[in-house]
């Protein structure tokens, strides 16, 4: 497992999409800056507000999505030889592969928010340093399930198109917003629903419902609610992903 893993990051650092998607990202973000720094009183509000709106989703689901695609059509699968129960360590060993590039698409993020908060809001009052580590934090684990997630559904459909699509309409939470939708039509009907929907529906539990809740200012988020969510999807994915990958005859 740990040579996998080894070999994974070495994958990363010499892929070109890694650097690309990276550069790409801090690239707009300074540029973007000035467009969120109008609406934030501090930077750390700035930051999370920019940082959760769904651009990084895709980003890491996308990555995801090719970094494995390169995987197999590179043949590095075919020169693992493996039996079908070592076959698991190879989905498992892309995992913190997954959570480095959404670390480094995070703080490429931060740093270049940062400079861009010095040009288009020069003083801006920077916040609370734990309440940003702990933004961070969060939205990192969320974004690498997510990754997890797209991981595990390319291994289902073995092309890249399909899970891109759903990478770009999940990272709009266009699938939180059907469900919240249905549920609202149920409490219409079940009005003794109301408050176990608003503690617990469905729609409002989802990974990308959970990376929005985090950058908007004033919202008071459930952490620990956020952490079983991160538990679950990390959990079901992994096992999901690791299970369609050993089951399948060839690599």
């Amino acid at each position: 497992m740990l040579n996998l893993i080894k070999m994974n990051l070495y994958r990363l650092f010499k892929t070109r999409v890694f650097y690309v998607m990276l550069l790409t990202t801090v690239i707009l973000t300074g540029l973007l800056a000035g467009m969120e720094t109008e609406s934030a009183s501090t930077f750390g509000e700035f930051y999370a507000s920019f940082a959760s709106s769904g651009y990084v989703l895709i980003m890491v689901g996308v990555f995801a999505i090719f970094f494995s695609e390169e995987e197999r059509k590179s043949g590095f699968l075919k020169n693992l030889l493996t039996t079908r129960s070592g076959k698991k360590n190879i989905f498992f060993a892309k995992i913190p592969v997954v959570f480095l590039y959404s670390l480094f698409m995070f703080l490429g993020e931060l740093v270049a928010s940062w400079f861009g908060s010095l040009f288009w809001a020069p003083g801006i009052y920077f916040g609370r340093i734990g309440s940003l580590i702990s933004f961070i934090t969060f939205e990192v684990m969320l974004h690498t399930v997510f990754g997890i997630a797209m991981m595990a559904l390319y291994e289902i459909t073995r092309n890249t198109i399909i899970p891109t699509i759903i990478t770009i309409f999940g990272s709009a939470n266009l699938h939180g917003m059907l469900i919240s939708f249905l549920e609202t039509k149920l409490v219409s009907r079940i009005p003794a629903l109301a408050g176990f929907m608003d503690k617990y529906g469905l729609s409002r539990n989802f990974i990308v419902t959970k990376t929005e809740d985090l950058g908007i200012s004033g919202v008071s988020v459930s952490y620990v609610n956020i952490i079983v969510v991160i538990v679950i999807g990390l959990i079901l994915y992994s096992v999901m992903g690791t299970f369609i990958f050993t089951k399948r005859d060839t690599i």
